[in-house]
């Protein structure tokens, strides 16, 4: 757990790492990858909120699925001493 992926898709991303996961009906929530398979693709999750997968939800909580790395936007992490 928590090695980098080899080759440049998914420019080496850990699991552990926060990442702007694609959504179904377009732009992107920040998530964290769970885990990363060796087919390129990594299991991540992310808050969801009132519609998840275009139907109502009435609780919001987590999503969770699989994606490309190269679909993955790497997040950087930002600390007090950034400003």
């Amino acid at each position: 757990m928590g090695e980098t992926t080899g080759g440049s898709e998914g420019d080496g991303v850990k699991i552990g790492d926060k990442v702007m996961v694609p959504r179904t009906g377009g732009g992107y929530s920040l998530g964290e990858i769970l885990e990363i398979y060796t087919d390129g693709r990594a299991r991540v999750t992310f808050p969801i909120g009132n519609i998840y997968r275009g139907k109502p939800r009435p609780l919001a909580g987590m999503g969770y699925k699989t994606v490309k790395l190269s679909e993955l936007r790497p997040v950087k992490e930002v600390s007090n001493s950034d400003y």
